[in-house]
């Protein structure tokens, strides 16, 4: 993909064009100044413009409602065709949590388990994993990317599926994939499979298609009447075209292998329902769908080390928990191919957010959502950082040594090659990798560990049953051998 950013003057005058006619729409709260909201959407609107993405659609909500809502630009440059209310877009991973709400909706209804080894239901597992004795996987594992998988294969990658494919046919393509490469349970490693097989699990539970499942039990309750998985008449009469990171390029459109990964397409304004249905916790406009507690499972992760550990930040069901100075967000992103996509909500502040823009510009994208994670905390007030956990000498020392890579998204020659040192300096215990500069490990509580800008644990550095060591955090996952000791 072209790493350039195309600033012709065909371009500048479609971005003009895309901000005159741009459909704005902004309810008033409580809890958010109207002024306040609108320099936000301004901002997010220049950074478009400045960008030559072609569209943009940005909603915030709380509980209650619409906070305010714009789409900006084109659906496309060739017919300069406004974008409004009705405007599709790819959402890509974002697909993920309405598949994680698909699967708590299936446990309430009894026909499939979270915790349940899988193999006790599937005759026969499209799986292959050595430790199944005594790490069986799970559909909760499949969800949080624990279930030892590499992401994807090219085959996978690579599929055009026209007709579409059906997730059974989809499975066929890359057998060799689902072979678990490290124990099921021990790290999370985000992987487009696992949600894949997950609703390939549903379909054999419920003896109903995916799409038909999840139109039935979500699409139609939270009345999401633009949501779709296939692309059907409707998706693409009102679809906008997505395009390359120069944001000129058009993409094709990607019929992704497995749907339940990435293939929703939707429209800015259903997000934004969506997201208010997680932050009244399961339910909207007076209809429950999901109970609270099952919403609080998706938000956090269980199946890892680290989580078993007590750190709450990582990828949850369909969710990813985050901090952003000190707070805890809810979150996901997208990458539609030609699109890029996130929403995320503060269940402290109670604001949420969704937004999409119409090009694969990651800069861009980054720029927004940063602006958006600061609206999401503005209410709040400042975390009071964690206070430093003296650790006792011996227990520091049992933690040094050489660590190696335990686990990769995408195999690659020579990866469990890679080292993390761990020393012990002026009373802390240091990162380092080679090249670069040591970064000391905060105590916080047990085995929970932050870094000097962090107002909250983000790593886990702990000893594992078996006597390793292993490091869990934001840099990856990384284990010393017993031996390795130093």
């Amino acid at each position: 993909m072209s790493s350039r950013t195309g600033f012709s003057r065909h371009a500048l005058i479609h971005r003009a064009h895309g901000f005159a006619v741009a459909c704005l729409l902004l309810v008033l709260s409580p809890w958010a100044s109207a002024d306040d909201n609108a320099a936000l959407l301004d901002r997010i609107d220049a950074i478009r413009r400045e960008h030559g993405i072609a569209a943009a659609a940005v909603v915030l909500v709380d509980g209650d409602g619409v906070l305010a809502q714009r789409s900006v630009g084109v659906t496309d440059w060739d017919s300069a065709t406004p974008v409004d209310a009705d405007t599709r877009y790819k959402v890509g991973s974002v697909s993920k949590a309405f598949t994680a709400v698909a699967m708590q909706i299936a446990a309430q209804q009894g026909i499939v388990s979270l915790d349940q080894p899988l193999h006790q239901r599937l005759a026969n597992p499209p799986w292959q994993n050595r430790w199944r004795a005594t790490r069986p996987i799970t559909l909760a594992m499949l969800l949080e990317h624990s279930a030892g998988w590499f992401d994807m294969g090219r085959a996978e990658f690579d599929s055009a599926d026209p007709t579409p494919l059906t997730l059974a046919q989809a499975l066929a393509l890359n057998p060799d994939a689902r072979i678990s490469q490290w124990p099921p349970g021990m790290h999370a490693s985000y992987s487009n499979t696992g949600p894949g097989v997950a609703g390939h699990v549903l379909e054999q539970a419920s003896g109903m298609s995916f799409e038909a499942f999840a139109r039935r039990h979500i699409f139609v309750p939270l009345q999401l009447h633009s949501a779709s998985f296939l692309r059907d008449a409707a998706t693409r009469r009102h679809l906008a075209q997505g395009y390359d990171s120069d944001g000129r390029t058009p993409i094709p459109y990607w019929h992704i292998a497995y749907r339940p990964a990435g293939g929703l397409n939707i429209s800015a304004a259903d997000m934004g329902r969506f997201v208010r249905f997680l932050l009244n916790r399961g339910s909207l406009d007076g209809v429950r769908v999901l109970d609270p507690a099952q919403v609080e499972r998706m938000e956090h992760p269980h199946t890892t080390l680290a989580a078993r550990h007590g750190l709450m930040l990582g990828y949850g069901l369909g969710i990813e928990a985050s901090a952003h100075r000190g707070h805890v967000l809810f979150t996901h992103g997208g990458d539609g191919d030609g699109y890029l996509s996130r929403f995320g909500y503060s269940r402290e502040s109670g604001r949420g957010y969704f937004v999409a823009i119409t090009a694969f510009n990651r800069r861009a994208h980054a720029a927004i959502t940063d602006a958006m994670a600061d609206w999401l905390v503005a209410p709040l007030p400042p975390v009071v950082v964690a206070r430093e956990h003296a650790l006792p000498l011996k227990t520091m020392q049992m933690l040094v040594g050489e660590y190696r890579l335990a686990s990769t998204r995408f195999a690659r020659d020579g990866w469990q090659q890679q080292i993390l040192r761990i020393t012990l300096r002026d009373g802390r215990l240091h990162t380092q990798r080679p090249g670069e500069s040591a970064q000391a490990l905060i105590a916080v509580d047990g085995d929970l560990f932050r870094r000097e800008h962090e107002a909250i644990a983000s790593i886990v550095l702990a000893l594992a049953a078996d006597g390793s060591a292993v490091l869990q955090g934001p840099m990856g996952n990384w284990q010393r051998a017993v031996e390795a000791r130093k």
